[in-house]
Protein backbone atom coordinates (compact mmCIF):
# COMPACT_ATOMS: atom_id res chain seq x y z
CA UNK A 1 0.00 0.00 0.00
CA UNK A 2 1.10 3.31 -0.78
CA UNK A 3 2.05 5.55 2.61
CA UNK A 4 0.61 9.10 1.71
CA UNK A 5 1.42 10.23 4.69
CA UNK A 6 4.59 12.06 6.41
CA UNK A 7 5.87 10.23 9.19
CA UNK A 8 9.34 9.70 11.20
CA UNK A 9 9.23 6.06 12.33
CA UNK A 10 10.97 6.37 15.45
CA UNK A 11 8.48 9.71 16.77
CA UNK A 12 5.67 7.06 16.16
CA UNK A 13 4.15 6.64 19.69
CA UNK A 14 1.12 3.76 19.52
CA UNK A 15 0.97 4.43 23.25
CA UNK A 16 -0.43 8.01 22.36
CA UNK A 17 -4.27 7.75 23.33
CA UNK A 18 -4.39 10.56 21.07
CA UNK A 19 -3.57 8.23 18.41
CA UNK A 20 -6.45 6.19 18.78
CA UNK A 21 -9.11 9.10 19.32
CA UNK A 22 -8.55 9.29 15.66
CA UNK A 23 -7.52 7.61 12.68
CA UNK A 24 -4.76 5.47 13.45
CA UNK A 25 -3.94 3.27 10.54
CA UNK A 26 -2.19 6.16 8.57
CA UNK A 27 0.29 5.76 11.46
CA UNK A 28 0.30 1.87 11.50
CA UNK A 29 0.43 1.16 7.87
CA UNK A 30 3.86 3.18 7.36
CA UNK A 31 5.41 0.89 10.20
CA UNK A 32 3.88 -2.05 8.34
CA UNK A 33 5.62 -0.47 5.26
CA UNK A 34 8.66 0.71 6.24
CA UNK A 35 9.18 -1.19 9.64
CA UNK A 36 6.93 -4.20 10.59
CA UNK A 37 8.98 -5.27 13.40
CA UNK A 38 9.88 -1.61 15.37
CA UNK A 39 11.43 -1.24 17.98
CA UNK A 40 9.22 1.13 20.22
CA UNK A 41 11.50 2.78 22.80
CA UNK A 42 10.16 3.67 26.22
CA UNK A 43 9.73 7.22 27.33
CA UNK A 44 10.84 7.56 31.40
CA UNK A 45 8.84 10.70 31.48
CA UNK A 46 5.67 8.52 30.39
CA UNK A 47 4.34 6.37 33.12
CA UNK A 48 2.20 5.01 30.05
CA UNK A 49 4.76 4.48 28.23
CA UNK A 50 7.67 3.68 30.52
CA UNK A 51 8.75 0.12 28.92
CA UNK A 52 10.38 -0.54 25.51
CA UNK A 53 8.81 -3.06 22.88
CA UNK A 54 8.96 -4.24 19.86
CA UNK A 55 5.50 -3.31 18.00
CA UNK A 56 4.73 -5.97 15.64
CA UNK A 57 1.97 -4.51 12.37
CA UNK A 58 2.00 -7.69 10.07
CA UNK A 59 -0.16 -9.79 9.52
CA UNK A 60 1.77 -12.94 9.18
CA UNK A 61 3.80 -11.72 12.36
CA UNK A 62 0.86 -11.68 14.42
CA UNK A 63 -0.45 -15.01 13.26
CA UNK A 64 2.89 -16.48 14.16
CA UNK A 65 2.96 -15.31 17.50
CA UNK A 66 -0.08 -16.26 18.58
CA UNK A 67 0.57 -19.84 17.70
CA UNK A 68 3.50 -20.11 19.19
CA UNK A 69 2.26 -19.75 22.82
CA UNK A 70 5.80 -21.49 24.13
CA UNK A 71 8.19 -18.53 22.45
CA UNK A 72 5.34 -15.75 23.40
CA UNK A 73 4.23 -15.90 27.16
CA UNK A 74 1.04 -14.52 28.23
CA UNK A 75 1.73 -14.68 31.81
CA UNK A 76 3.83 -11.94 32.35
CA UNK A 77 0.86 -9.39 31.58
CA UNK A 78 -1.30 -8.30 28.33
CA UNK A 79 -0.88 -4.56 27.67
CA UNK A 80 1.59 -2.16 25.98
CA UNK A 81 1.63 -0.14 29.48
CA UNK A 82 2.96 -0.73 32.77
CA UNK A 83 0.94 1.65 34.70
CA UNK A 84 -1.04 0.42 37.76
CA UNK A 85 -4.16 2.14 37.56
CA UNK A 86 -5.59 1.28 41.15
CA UNK A 87 -7.43 -1.97 40.06
CA UNK A 88 -4.50 -4.27 39.61
CA UNK A 89 -4.72 -5.85 42.74
CA UNK A 90 -7.52 -8.03 41.39
CA UNK A 91 -5.25 -9.19 38.58
CA UNK A 92 -8.70 -8.99 36.99
CA UNK A 93 -7.39 -10.83 33.13
CA UNK A 94 -6.25 -13.98 34.64
CA UNK A 95 -7.18 -16.29 32.38
CA UNK A 96 -5.93 -13.50 29.42
CA UNK A 97 -2.92 -12.92 31.29
CA UNK A 98 -2.03 -17.05 31.84
CA UNK A 99 -0.10 -19.67 29.76
CA UNK A 100 -0.87 -23.62 29.65
CA UNK A 101 -1.86 -25.48 31.37
CA UNK A 102 -3.62 -22.97 33.84
CA UNK A 103 -5.41 -21.66 30.79
CA UNK A 104 -6.50 -24.61 29.49
CA UNK A 105 -7.71 -25.69 32.19
CA UNK A 106 -9.52 -22.05 32.98
CA UNK A 107 -10.95 -22.13 29.57
CA UNK A 108 -12.23 -25.33 29.86
CA UNK A 109 -14.52 -24.49 32.70
CA UNK A 110 -15.74 -21.26 31.29
CA UNK A 111 -16.51 -22.76 27.64
CA UNK A 112 -19.41 -24.55 29.20
CA UNK A 113 -21.37 -21.10 28.73
CA UNK A 114 -20.18 -21.27 25.22
CA UNK A 115 -20.95 -24.41 23.16
CA UNK A 116 -21.71 -24.34 19.89
CA UNK A 117 -24.98 -26.18 20.81
CA UNK A 118 -25.89 -23.39 23.59
CA UNK A 119 -25.04 -20.54 21.12
CA UNK A 120 -27.41 -21.83 18.89
CA UNK A 121 -30.20 -22.32 21.00
CA UNK A 122 -29.96 -18.56 22.77
CA UNK A 123 -30.76 -16.95 18.99
CA UNK A 124 -34.02 -17.13 19.43
CA UNK A 125 -33.64 -15.37 23.26
CA UNK A 126 -31.05 -12.60 21.56
CA UNK A 127 -33.60 -12.07 18.81
CA UNK A 128 -36.02 -11.36 21.83
CA UNK A 129 -33.53 -8.92 23.42
CA UNK A 130 -33.00 -7.00 20.29
CA UNK A 131 -36.51 -6.78 19.27
CA UNK A 132 -36.81 -5.01 22.87
CA UNK A 133 -33.95 -2.67 22.94
CA UNK A 134 -34.98 -1.41 19.41
CA UNK A 135 -38.74 -1.24 20.41
CA UNK A 136 -37.02 1.37 23.32
CA UNK A 137 -35.91 3.76 20.28
CA UNK A 138 -38.76 3.13 17.83
CA UNK A 139 -40.15 6.72 18.96
CA UNK A 140 -37.42 8.25 18.68
CA UNK A 141 -37.35 11.23 16.35
CA UNK A 142 -34.41 13.33 17.06
CA UNK A 143 -31.05 12.45 16.98
CA UNK A 144 -29.38 10.01 19.98
CA UNK A 145 -26.46 8.43 21.20
CA UNK A 146 -27.07 5.14 18.91
CA UNK A 147 -23.67 3.55 21.23
CA UNK A 148 -25.82 3.78 25.01
CA UNK A 149 -28.97 3.61 23.64
CA UNK A 150 -28.34 0.46 21.67
CA UNK A 151 -25.24 -1.08 20.84
CA UNK A 152 -24.00 -1.03 24.96
CA UNK A 153 -27.71 -2.07 25.49
CA UNK A 154 -27.85 -5.82 23.57
CA UNK A 155 -24.53 -7.24 24.32
CA UNK A 156 -24.87 -6.45 27.94
CA UNK A 157 -28.56 -7.87 28.33
CA UNK A 158 -27.12 -10.88 27.09
CA UNK A 159 -24.03 -11.49 29.06
CA UNK A 160 -25.85 -10.44 32.27
CA UNK A 161 -28.42 -12.91 31.22
CA UNK A 162 -26.04 -15.74 30.83
CA UNK A 163 -24.43 -14.72 34.12
CA UNK A 164 -27.30 -15.04 35.63
CA UNK A 165 -27.63 -11.15 36.20
CA UNK A 166 -31.34 -9.43 36.69
CA UNK A 167 -32.39 -7.62 34.12
CA UNK A 168 -33.59 -5.09 36.59
CA UNK A 169 -29.62 -5.30 37.81
CA UNK A 170 -28.01 -5.47 34.22
CA UNK A 171 -27.68 -1.21 34.10
CA UNK A 172 -25.05 -1.92 36.88
CA UNK A 173 -22.82 -3.93 34.37
CA UNK A 174 -22.45 -0.79 31.57
CA UNK A 175 -21.75 1.11 34.57
CA UNK A 176 -19.55 -0.64 36.20
CA UNK A 177 -17.93 -1.52 32.82
CA UNK A 178 -17.73 1.82 31.87
CA UNK A 179 -16.35 2.60 35.42
CA UNK A 180 -13.52 0.85 34.70
CA UNK A 181 -12.50 1.92 31.57
CA UNK A 182 -12.99 5.54 32.38
CA UNK A 183 -9.67 6.98 33.72
CA UNK A 184 -10.25 10.65 33.36
CA UNK A 185 -10.02 10.72 37.10
CA UNK A 186 -6.52 9.56 37.12
CA UNK A 187 -3.66 10.27 39.93
CA UNK A 188 -0.19 9.57 38.65
CA UNK A 189 2.87 9.48 40.61
CA UNK A 190 5.14 9.93 37.78
CA UNK A 191 8.22 9.25 39.79
CA UNK A 192 7.20 5.78 40.82
CA UNK A 193 5.19 5.08 37.21
CA UNK A 194 2.27 4.19 39.17
CA UNK A 195 -1.53 5.35 38.88
CA UNK A 196 -4.67 5.45 40.67
CA UNK A 197 -8.21 6.09 39.40
CA UNK A 198 -10.97 6.53 41.85
CA UNK A 199 -13.29 5.35 39.41
CA UNK A 200 -12.06 2.03 38.35
CA UNK A 201 -11.20 1.06 41.62
CA UNK A 202 -14.83 2.07 43.18
CA UNK A 203 -16.54 0.03 39.87
CA UNK A 204 -14.54 -3.14 40.43
CA UNK A 205 -14.87 -3.16 44.03
CA UNK A 206 -18.90 -3.03 43.22
CA UNK A 207 -18.98 -5.28 40.91
CA UNK A 208 -16.93 -8.00 42.96
CA UNK A 209 -19.34 -6.94 46.28
CA UNK A 210 -22.36 -7.78 44.22
CA UNK A 211 -20.85 -10.79 42.79
CA UNK A 212 -20.53 -11.82 46.15
CA UNK A 213 -23.81 -11.31 47.31
CA UNK A 214 -24.91 -13.65 44.13
CA UNK A 215 -22.88 -16.61 45.12
CA UNK A 216 -24.21 -16.49 48.69
CA UNK A 217 -27.86 -16.85 47.26
CA UNK A 218 -26.44 -19.51 45.06
CA UNK A 219 -24.72 -21.28 47.76
CA UNK A 220 -28.00 -23.17 48.81
CA UNK A 221 -30.33 -22.89 45.55
CA UNK A 222 -27.68 -23.04 42.23
CA UNK A 223 -29.69 -21.68 39.37
CA UNK A 224 -28.35 -22.50 35.90
CA UNK A 225 -26.70 -19.45 34.86
CA UNK A 226 -22.80 -19.27 34.94
CA UNK A 227 -22.14 -17.86 37.97
CA UNK A 228 -23.25 -21.26 39.64
CA UNK A 229 -21.63 -22.99 36.66
CA UNK A 230 -18.29 -21.24 38.09
CA UNK A 231 -19.21 -22.16 42.01
CA UNK A 232 -20.12 -25.84 40.56
CA UNK A 233 -17.57 -26.74 37.72
CA UNK A 234 -14.62 -29.01 38.24
CA UNK A 235 -12.15 -30.70 36.35
CA UNK A 236 -9.43 -33.08 37.59
CA UNK A 237 -10.78 -32.47 40.92
CA UNK A 238 -10.03 -28.88 41.09
CA UNK A 239 -12.51 -26.01 41.30
CA UNK A 240 -12.23 -21.99 40.86
CA UNK A 241 -11.41 -20.50 44.01
CA UNK A 242 -13.44 -16.79 44.68
CA UNK A 243 -10.47 -14.95 43.27
CA UNK A 244 -10.65 -17.05 40.23
CA UNK A 245 -14.45 -16.81 40.05
CA UNK A 246 -14.23 -12.70 40.07
CA UNK A 247 -11.68 -12.59 37.63
CA UNK A 248 -13.63 -14.50 35.10
CA UNK A 249 -17.16 -12.52 36.32
CA UNK A 250 -15.12 -9.71 35.35
CA UNK A 251 -13.28 -11.09 32.04
CA UNK A 252 -17.12 -11.85 31.08
CA UNK A 253 -18.91 -8.39 31.99
CA UNK A 254 -16.00 -6.89 30.15
CA UNK A 255 -14.97 -8.60 27.36
CA UNK A 256 -18.74 -9.46 26.50
CA UNK A 257 -19.57 -6.21 26.21
CA UNK A 258 -17.19 -3.82 24.60
CA UNK A 259 -16.32 -5.93 21.71
CA UNK A 260 -19.95 -6.41 20.68
CA UNK A 261 -20.65 -3.14 21.53
CA UNK A 262 -18.13 -1.10 19.89
CA UNK A 263 -18.59 -3.41 16.24
CA UNK A 264 -21.89 -3.02 16.64
CA UNK A 265 -21.28 0.91 16.28
CA UNK A 266 -18.58 0.29 13.57
CA UNK A 267 -21.22 -1.40 11.59
CA UNK A 268 -23.63 1.16 12.09
CA UNK A 269 -21.29 3.84 10.66
CA UNK A 270 -19.63 1.75 8.01
CA UNK A 271 -23.72 0.90 6.68
CA UNK A 272 -24.49 4.75 6.79
CA UNK A 273 -20.92 5.67 4.81
CA UNK A 274 -21.71 3.13 2.18
CA UNK A 275 -25.55 2.60 1.35
CA UNK A 276 -25.10 0.94 -1.60
CA UNK A 277 -24.06 -1.95 0.46
CA UNK A 278 -26.35 -1.33 3.01
CA UNK A 279 -29.36 -1.25 0.00
CA UNK A 280 -28.22 -4.95 -0.79
CA UNK A 281 -28.36 -6.17 2.69
CA UNK A 282 -31.53 -5.06 3.10
CA UNK A 283 -32.23 -6.64 0.13
CA UNK A 284 -30.62 -9.58 0.43
CA UNK A 285 -30.07 -10.78 4.52
CA UNK A 286 -28.23 -13.81 3.79
CA UNK A 287 -25.32 -11.26 2.61
CA UNK A 288 -25.10 -10.77 6.84
CA UNK A 289 -22.98 -13.31 7.27
CA UNK A 290 -20.03 -12.31 5.28
CA UNK A 291 -20.87 -8.43 6.40
CA UNK A 292 -20.25 -8.91 9.99
CA UNK A 293 -17.02 -10.34 9.04
CA UNK A 294 -16.05 -6.89 7.62
CA UNK A 295 -17.64 -5.57 10.44
CA UNK A 296 -14.95 -7.03 12.76
CA UNK A 297 -12.17 -6.35 10.36
CA UNK A 298 -13.16 -2.62 9.92
CA UNK A 299 -13.80 -2.02 13.07
CA UNK A 300 -11.01 -3.88 15.10
CA UNK A 301 -11.61 -3.06 18.83
CA UNK A 302 -9.18 -4.93 20.16
CA UNK A 303 -5.91 -3.05 18.84
CA UNK A 304 -3.40 -4.96 20.75
CA UNK A 305 -2.33 -7.55 23.20
CA UNK A 306 1.07 -8.31 24.87
CA UNK A 307 3.25 -11.29 24.81
CA UNK A 308 6.67 -11.75 26.28
CA UNK A 309 9.74 -13.85 24.68
CA UNK A 310 10.68 -16.99 26.70
CA UNK A 311 13.73 -17.49 24.94
CA UNK A 312 16.13 -15.61 22.15
CA UNK A 313 14.12 -15.84 18.42
CA UNK A 314 13.79 -14.39 15.61
CA UNK A 315 10.98 -11.99 13.69
CA UNK A 316 10.76 -10.46 10.44
CA UNK A 317 14.71 -10.68 10.55
CA UNK A 318 15.36 -8.83 14.26
CA UNK A 319 16.49 -10.85 16.70
CA UNK A 320 14.19 -10.86 20.00
CA UNK A 321 15.31 -11.49 23.19
CA UNK A 322 14.17 -13.57 26.33
CA UNK A 323 12.13 -11.12 28.07
CA UNK A 324 11.90 -9.08 25.53
CA UNK A 325 7.86 -7.44 25.38
CA UNK A 326 6.13 -8.31 21.85
CA UNK A 327 3.04 -6.30 20.99
CA UNK A 328 0.72 -7.41 18.37
CA UNK A 329 -1.39 -4.71 17.15
CA UNK A 330 -4.44 -6.29 15.54
CA UNK A 331 -5.77 -2.92 14.29
CA UNK A 332 -2.66 -3.30 11.97
CA UNK A 333 -3.15 -6.83 10.76
CA UNK A 334 -6.17 -6.04 9.53
CA UNK A 335 -5.61 -4.05 7.39
CA UNK A 336 -2.76 -5.94 5.58
CA UNK A 337 -2.83 -5.33 1.98
CA UNK A 338 -0.79 -8.59 1.33
CA UNK A 339 -3.75 -10.58 2.54
CA UNK A 340 -6.62 -7.33 2.54
CA UNK A 341 -6.19 -6.25 -1.23
CA UNK A 342 -7.13 -2.57 -0.90
CA UNK A 343 -7.43 -2.90 2.69
CA UNK A 344 -8.95 0.77 3.63
CA UNK A 345 -12.42 -0.12 1.99
CA UNK A 346 -15.15 -1.70 3.26
CA UNK A 347 -16.68 -4.50 1.34
CA UNK A 348 -19.54 -6.45 2.79
CA UNK A 349 -18.27 -9.29 -0.27
CA UNK A 350 -14.84 -9.38 0.92
CA UNK A 351 -13.93 -13.23 0.79
CA UNK A 352 -11.27 -14.71 1.65
CA UNK A 353 -11.87 -12.48 4.75
CA UNK A 354 -9.25 -13.70 6.87
CA UNK A 355 -9.46 -11.27 9.91
CA UNK A 356 -7.85 -11.05 13.22
CA UNK A 357 -10.88 -9.33 15.12
CA UNK A 358 -10.73 -12.38 17.50
CA UNK A 359 -7.39 -13.01 17.97
CA UNK A 360 -4.66 -15.17 15.43
CA UNK A 361 -5.48 -18.41 16.40
CA UNK A 362 -3.28 -20.32 19.34
CA UNK A 363 -4.73 -21.15 22.53
CA UNK A 364 -6.21 -17.87 23.33
CA UNK A 365 -8.81 -17.46 20.07
CA UNK A 366 -11.90 -15.51 21.78
CA UNK A 367 -13.92 -17.86 23.60
CA UNK A 368 -17.02 -15.98 23.03
CA UNK A 369 -16.27 -15.02 19.12
CA UNK A 370 -19.43 -17.56 18.07
CA UNK A 371 -21.89 -15.37 20.32
CA UNK A 372 -20.80 -12.13 18.78
CA UNK A 373 -20.96 -13.16 15.41
CA UNK A 374 -24.78 -14.41 16.73
CA UNK A 375 -25.33 -11.15 18.63
CA UNK A 376 -23.98 -9.12 15.22
CA UNK A 377 -25.92 -10.60 12.75
CA UNK A 378 -29.11 -10.74 14.39
CA UNK A 379 -28.82 -7.09 15.83
CA UNK A 380 -27.98 -5.99 11.82
CA UNK A 381 -31.12 -7.89 10.78
CA UNK A 382 -33.69 -6.48 12.81
CA UNK A 383 -32.03 -3.01 12.21
CA UNK A 384 -32.07 -2.86 8.64
CA UNK A 385 -35.18 -4.41 8.45
CA UNK A 386 -37.51 -1.75 11.02
CA UNK A 387 -35.01 1.07 10.64
CA UNK A 388 -33.49 0.52 6.78
CA UNK A 389 -33.16 4.47 5.73
CA UNK A 390 -31.01 5.34 9.39
CA UNK A 391 -28.63 8.10 8.99
CA UNK A 392 -26.03 9.30 11.17
CA UNK A 393 -25.77 13.00 11.57
CA UNK A 394 -22.66 13.77 13.17
CA UNK A 395 -19.24 13.10 13.84
CA UNK A 396 -18.31 10.27 16.00
CA UNK A 397 -16.08 10.47 19.44
CA UNK A 398 -13.80 7.81 19.98
CA UNK A 399 -13.37 6.28 23.58
CA UNK A 400 -10.19 7.41 24.89
CA UNK A 401 -8.02 3.93 24.81
CA UNK A 402 -5.61 2.40 22.83
CA UNK A 403 -6.87 -0.87 23.92
CA UNK A 404 -10.32 -0.71 22.83
CA UNK A 405 -10.64 1.16 19.95
CA UNK A 406 -14.26 2.66 19.57
CA UNK A 407 -16.80 5.08 19.44
CA UNK A 408 -18.72 6.08 22.70
CA UNK A 409 -20.82 8.65 21.13
CA UNK A 410 -22.27 8.55 17.62
CA UNK A 411 -25.63 10.56 16.82
CA UNK A 412 -28.05 9.04 14.86
CA UNK A 413 -31.84 9.65 13.45
CA UNK A 414 -33.67 7.00 12.90
CA UNK A 415 -36.12 7.01 10.28
CA UNK A 416 -38.63 3.83 10.72
CA UNK A 417 -39.98 1.60 7.54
Amino acid sequence: MTDTHAFDTDQIDLTDIDLWTSDPHPALHHLREHDPVHWHEADPANPFANHSFWALTRHSDIVHVSRHPELFSSAHGISEGTLDVGISEFDTFSMLGADDPYHGWMRALVSTAFTARLVRESEPHIREITVAVLDEVAGRRDPFNFVYEVSAKTPIRVIGDVLGVPRSDQHLLTEWTDGVADLTDMTIDFEKGTGHSAKATAATAEMFAYLERMQRLRADAPTDDLVSKLMGAEIEGQRLNWQQQRETFFLLATAGNETTRNTTTAGVRALAEHPDQRRELIENPKLLKDAVEEMLRWGTVVSHFRRTATQDTVIGGKRIAKGDWVVIYYSAANRDPSVFPDPDRFDIHRKPNEHLAFGGGGPHFCLGAPLARLQLRVLFEELLQRFPDYSVVGEPVFNESNFFHGIKDLPVRLYPQ
